[in-house]
């Protein structure tokens, strides 16, 4: 099984990948995490973000200062464009290999994404699971974070509408409730997945 988790900012992506993990032995790929390693470690990948944009440096291409970053590309869509395009080729290339090893040994695969509808990486996974949440939602649990109303309104259209993604996909979670709520969509999906897999 190799299943593909999407959805907007804030729907419960990351919480709805735990449950699945925790239930089922899938060998899991986080793509936030993978950034949040590249951005802290990555001497190549900083190098390439230095020198395509303005950043304050500290001395030497440590700590990245995330904040600016963060600022910069969601003030400015060609800015986006261009962080993805040293971003997103390392993470496929991360997703894609640890998927092959997966294949080759039999495991279930399970890929936390959240642009993979917007990569066009869709077809390769054997099923589309969006999480979505009404936009009010996202506002709150993003405001929640800290994250400024200039800031979260940027995040919000910097990715397809959530409508678009649910046209999409396989599996719809709705997550606009309890933790609880979310656990039993978790083992619904699960109990499908698998018993048409048999």
């Amino acid at each position: 099984m190799l299943l593909g988790i999407t959805g907007g900012i804030a729907t419960g992506k990351s919480t709805l990948t735990r449950l699945l993990a925790k239930a089922h032995s899938f060998t899991v790929f986080d793509a936030d995490a993978c950034v949040h390693e590249m951005l802290r470690t990555d001497r190549e990948v900083l190098a390439k973000i230095y020198g395509e944009f303005s950043l304050p440096r500290t001395g030497g291409l440590l700590p990245l200062d995330r904040a600016e970053l963060r600022r910069l590309i969601f003030s400015d869509s060609s800015a986006r464009h261009r962080l993805e395009a040293i971003i997103h080729p390392v993470v496929r290339q991360r997703w894609m290999a640890l998927r092959a090893e997966c294949l080759d040994l039999g495991r279930d695969f399970l890929a936390d994404i959240p642009l993979l509808l917007e990569t066009g990486a869709a077809p390769e996974f054997d099923a589309l699971v969006v999480v979505a949440a009404a936009p009010r939602t996202q506002r709150a649990r993003l405001a929640a974070r800290g994250l400024e109303a200039a800031m979260v309104e940027a995040m919000l259209a910097s990715q397809w509408p959530i409508g678009q993604k649910i046209v999409e996909a396989d599996h719809v979670i709705w997550n606009d409730g309890s933790l609880a709520g979310l656990e039993r969509q978790a083992s619904l999906l699960l109990e499908y997945l698998f018993s048409r897999a048999a």
